[in-house]
């Protein structure tokens, strides 16, 4: 066999991508437990700290799995304070008709579509501007039999004077189908706001003035009729924000440069910002949040965040900002630089990490326990079907938090997986070297055989 094509596929080989079983995929995992077994429920499974140490910046490896080894799907989501509003929502409108009772009044019937829901209200959309209207509300459950809802309801525009308006009638609670808007007088009289004015002057002298001023009638012009109910929504509003005290920490001095450096490591907890603990009572000092950046071989150190750290404690004043705060991250070490100036170094008596938190809400099956896998180097972000998970949290249903067994090491099975860790270490890098400097020498020593073969 060609010592060329045993070579090429040996590196062809190096190339082919190697796929980890499900479980030894993963280094950790930990049981969840369960608070009401078999209870239809929402439940929220909050990330702790030797989570966030073994997992991966995007949480692209965590897996929930029943124990059959069947994956769940769930939604993972910051923890935040929630809060319910009501919002508008349409009730469809099938069908509507006008019917004239007087000279100037008419009668707007409505009836709703079978699938809409019960009405809260009504509103009357018109083009128009400065008027006012007196409208009735009546309706039915059949349309034969009507009762009177609103007896007085006004829609107005004031803009001539002020930018008020209102196109709303609220409904007290009812179930009806069918309803009319009685309009008793559908024009009003309105004056234009120019005057005709002629005046007789004799000598310089005015004698006579006569005003005119035009008067017209406005019709109500309705462009649209919408009828709508309110439903409560649950909105997500800010991050909860979490402190975690970081004791590995330490505090140097650049004299050279008259800064001091914190150093600071973190079990990659998704990091916000740090509240420094400074015994100094009164100071004002300008700091940066720094990370470190390798660029080839290099590595330098770039700023993420900056603020100004300073205290006031005399007499009846006690103020103080030792907040620094920078987009979420994940690293493992940070530095804090402080500019001394002139200045004293301040005292450093601790540090805290404000970090967001993250949960995994998912439904849980009647009889299934389940466990949490994580810990995992070369994983896509699952896409799951959550629409369900996030209609229930929009309408409201509580989310009831559990909490996870002990950690358990995750038993590694494979050489598929030694030779996953393979493709990715220095190793492979070496190897290929290697042979491409094999490749280059084979290749020089059949070019200078041929080379010495070409007669003088």
């Amino acid at each position: 066999m060609n010592r060329k094509f045993v070579l090429l596929c040996c590196l062809g080989w190096l190339f082919i991508p190697v796929y980890a079983a499900d479980i030894s995929a993963y280094r950790f995992s930990r049981p969840i437990i369960l608070p009401e077994p078999g209870k239809e429920t929402l439940l929220a499974v909050v990330l702790d700290q030797a989570i966030y140490a073994a997992s991966r910046d995007d949480f692209a490896d965590l897996r929930l799995q029943d124990q059959n080894g069947v994956e769940t799907p769930y939604l993972l989501q910051k923890i935040a304070s929630r809060k319910t509003v009501m919002q508008r929502e349409p009730s469809r409108i099938e069908s509507q008709s006008l019917q004239k009772i007087s000279a100037d009044g008419v009668v707007i019937t409505l009836a709703l579509a079978k699938d809409a829901a019960n009405v809260d209200g009504l509103t009357i959309d018109t083009g128009q501007h400065n008027y006012e209207y007196g409208l009735r509300i009546q309706a039915s459950a059949d349309g034969k039999q009507w009762r009177t809802l609103v007896d007085k309801a006004v829609i107005y525009d004031y803009s001539q004077t002020m930018a008020v308006a209102n196109r709303d009638i609220a409904l007290p609670a009812n179930s009806d189908r069918y309803f009319k808007i009685v309009v008793a007088k559908v024009s009003q009289t309105r004056a234009a706001e120019l005057v005709e004015l002629t005046r007789t002057l004799s000598k310089g002298q005015e004698q006579l003035r006569n005003e005119k001023q035009q008067i017209w009638q406005q019709a109500l012009h309705i462009e649209r009729i919408e009828a709508w109910h309110a439903q409560a929504r649950t909105l997500p509003e800010s991050p909860q924000q979490f402190a975690y005290p970081l004791s590995s920490f330490k505090v140097s001095q650049d004299a050279e440069h008259k800064v001091s450096l914190i150093d600071i490591d973190n079990p990659r907890l998704p990091l916000t910002g740090f509240k420094l603990q400074i015994n100094n009572a009164n100071f004002s000092r300008s700091a940066e949040v720094q990370i470190p950046v390798q660029q080839g071989v290099a590595s330098r150190m770039q700023t993420i965040g900056a603020g100004l750290l300073q205290a006031v404690h005399f007499q009846d004043i006690n103020r103080a900002s030792t907040d620094l705060s920078f987009p979420e991250q994940r690293y493992e070490h940070y530095r804090v630089v402080l500019q001394n100036q002139d200045n004293p170094p301040l005292e450093i008596a601790g540090v805290s990490g404000m970090s967001n938190g993250y949960q995994l809400v998912f439904l849980p099956q009647a009889d299934k326990s389940y466990r949490l896998y994580y810990g995992g180097e070369r994983h896509v972000k699952p896409v799951y079907d959550t629409a369900s998970i996030q209609e229930l949290l929009g309408k409201g249903y509580p989310i009831n938090s559990t909490s996870l067994g002990p950690e358990t090491a995750v038993a590694q099975t494979g050489d598929k997986l030694e030779v996953g860790k393979f493709l990715h270490s220095n190793l492979l890098l070496e190897v290929m070297i290697g042979l491409m400097v094999a490749v280059l020498v084979w290749s020089l020593y059949r070019v200078g055989k041929r080379i010495s073969h070409i007669p003088d």
